[in-house]
């Protein structure tokens, strides 16, 4: 867990090696349905919030948020960024399932820039 509901999720394989952080709800942890499994502290890369891209649902344009800022954005400086978005703790599951199966994800295709651009 870092901060701002923001987890971090590891390879078992290389477990200094991040695949994704995302924004989960709490859900996940506070009643049980992820348990704590040990702890560790924060390096710094993972202490520094990362950029993330957000599509206005009306007017389609995009930005860029991080830290609480909210900068216009064009399409190109928005491509390889995770949309801003908290996920849910079946959805996250999903993607980890995937992942380790070498399959792609409905959840982050659906929210994907290429997919509805």
């Amino acid at each position: 867990m870092l901060e701002h509901h923001e987890i971090a999720f590891f390879d078992p394989a290389s477990p200094d090696r991040v695949l994704f952080r995302l924004w989960v709800c709490n859900s996940a942890y506070i009643h049980g349905r992820w348990r704590k499994v040990g702890e560790r502290a924060i390096s710094k890369n993972l202490a520094e919030q990362v950029p993330r891209f957000k599509k206005d649902p009306i007017s389609g344009k995009l930005s860029i948020y991080i830290n609480g800022e909210e900068t216009p954005a064009e399409l190109k400086e928005c491509m390889n960024l995770e949309c801003a978005a908290v996920w849910g703790p079946e959805h996250v599951e999903d993607q980890l399932r995937d992942h380790f199966e070498n399959r792609e994800n409905v959840w982050v295709k659906s929210m994907a820039l290429a997919y509805d651009a």
